[in-house]
């Protein structure tokens, strides 16, 4: 069996145990799109395989059902889910009534919420989170993405874009390392912001780059902690990269115990990780 077919049949089998639905026969045209982003997940050579997300709902439940589950749930964080997204710059769809989307907006559910409700609602409203925008399709200046800031409309985005293809746990990681970007925003007024506290903390010789849109459609691998000081490559991007991954690995668990046993052997990376974890308490408590 070619290679590239291997992949997709393992990556459609992972959606079934995760959906416990056996998706359609896809067309030729979606199956090559599977293959792609399959091969062009960024955390599939860091991915826990076994790491499964319970479905939010019945099997059969419609996108309404499901949109409705969501809504409850992000009530309880005082927080208000949004089905369409209109930004200059980027792009995306809404779910519809059907299979695909049913399976899509599952399985994005499955991960989004569990991952939101980690956090003390007080958090989101210190932040001034109010809106979380899930979607499909979604693209930012062409480029395809699962995941993106948007403090302009006080939401953070989360879209299926061939997730089903993807590492689960990864995409937990991107909910949280994009919340972090939202978070900086609100803390600097500014996403790029050269935080002189944050960059004394690297071990000396450390350099970053141009920020983490260049690593985008690359087949880039986000490998894990590639040097000391640094969580994982995609950290060496930028600071502000640097920041939500350290954030991203620590509060997803499927990563919190490797950046936990890193950080005891890696004294810049221990720092990182306390100041981020001050960061969160001082959010999760009043003013």
């Amino acid at each position: 069996m070619p290679a590239c077919r291997l992949l997709s049949c393992i990556a459609l089998a992972l959606l079934s145990a995760c959906t416990s639905v056996v998706p359609p026969a896809p067309s030729a045209d979606y199956a090559l799109a599977f293959e792609r982003a399959a091969q062009q997940d960024s955390m599939r050579s860091e991915c826990d395989w076994n790491v499964r997300y319970a479905p939010v709902a019945a099997n059969d439940a419609s996108v309404a059902q499901l949109q409705a589950t969501a809504t409850a749930r992000l009530a309880a964080l005082q927080l208000v889910p949004a089905w369409t997204l209109s930004m200059p710059g980027s792009e995306a769809h809404a779910f519809t009534e059907s299979e695909q989307d049913r399976a899509g907006l599952q399985l994005l559910l499955s991960i989004v919420l569990p991952a939101m409700e980690r956090y003390p609602a007080r958090v989101f409203t210190q932040t001034g989170l109010r809106h979380v925008v899930l979607v499909k399709d979604l693209g930012v200046d062409g480029q395809r993405r699962l995941a993106m800031p948007a403090p302009e409309i006080d939401s953070v985005v989360y879209a299926d874009n061939m997730l089903a293809a993807m590492c689960p746990s990864g995409m937990e990681l991107r909910v949280h390392h994009e919340y972090y970007h939202f978070i900086e925003y609100r803390l600097f007024n500014d996403f790029y912001y050269r935080d002189p506290a944050w960059l004394a903390l690297n071990p000396p010789g450390t350099a970053y780059g141009q920020g983490g849109a260049k690593a985008y459609g690359k087949g880039f691998q986000n490998l894990g902690h590639p040097q000391p000081g640094l969580v994982s490559l995609y950290a060496a991007y930028g600071p502000e990269e640097d920041k939500a991954e350290v954030f991203g690995w620590m509060m997803t668990p499927a990563y919190a115990r490797r950046l936990e046993a890193w950080s005891l052997a890696d004294a810049a990376l221990a720092a990182k990780r306390h100041v981020l974890r001050q960061v969160l308490a001082s959010k999760s408590t009043a003013d």
